[in-house]
């Protein structure tokens, strides 16, 4: 059975699907961080959870759930507050992680980073789950762009709509373990010097917190 699908409007949709899974955002960053922090494995069970994320936005999106959430003031700020929490809380840890690290190179002249040890893959796959759930900026993505490319004299408007969602989470899917990689194999000679991983930690935590401070200025418009 055929998916009822618009094939122009199918080819405009990945060009700009493309492009926008290349904009850097709280995903991409937590994914590289893991990888960097715990390895490729870890970036890669990331993934696994933010791509799990993105299916579940696009089955609410596609159920009307979605629109619902973005439409109520209440519920649209709890998530919002929930979220911008959520990421000023990973933020903050980082922050205590790049401080701890720096200790650690004064006191041993940097001559090694700090053994620590790696975040089991279940707080992994959790933290990577709830940041992309708690960002209602993701909800009002699918709400604003995904809808662009469904054909409704076509039909099936929800399954459209779930499908265009799952190619991008597809999308996402594939670029993000190209980070993980890429990022899990440059860090075994950037991770020899503690003060280069307090640096990246403090980099991360600050970019966090920005995020988290954004999330929390954000409005429900989604035209």
């Amino acid at each position: 059975m055929a998916l009822p699908l618009d094939p122009h409007l199918v080819q405009l949709y990945l060009i700009a699907a493309i492009v926008l899974v290349l904009a850097p955002g709280p995903d991409s960053l937590l994914v590289l961080s893991r990888s960097i922090t715990d390895g490729r494995d870890a970036g890669v069970v990331a993934t696994i959870g933010i791509t799990v994320g993105n299916l579940v936005h696009s089955t609410l999106a596609a159920a009307g759930i979605s629109a619902l959430i973005a439409a109520s003031p209440a519920l649209f700020d709890l998530l919002r507050y929930a979220g911008g929490a959520y990421l000023g809380w990973i933020g903050a840890r980082a922050l205590w992680s790049a401080l701890s690290a720096a200790r650690a190179a004064r006191a041993d002249r940097g001559a090694s980073a700090i053994a620590s040890e790696s975040a089991p893959a279940s707080r992994v796959f959790l933290q990577a789950l709830l940041t992309n759930l708690l960002n209602p900026k993701v909800i009002l993505f699918y709400l604003a762009f995904v809808p662009q490319f469904v054909a409704p004299e076509l039909g099936h408007v929800a399954a459209q709509t779930f499908v265009l969602g799952a190619i991008l989470a597809g999308l996402g899917c594939a670029y993000l373990l190209g980070v993980s990689a890429l990022s899990a194999g440059a860090a075994r000679k950037v991770l020899a010097s503690a003060r280069v991983k307090a640096v990246l930690d403090g980099v991360a935590g600050v970019l966090f917190l920005g995020f988290a401070l954004r999330l929390l200025l954000t409005d429900r418009r989604i035209a």
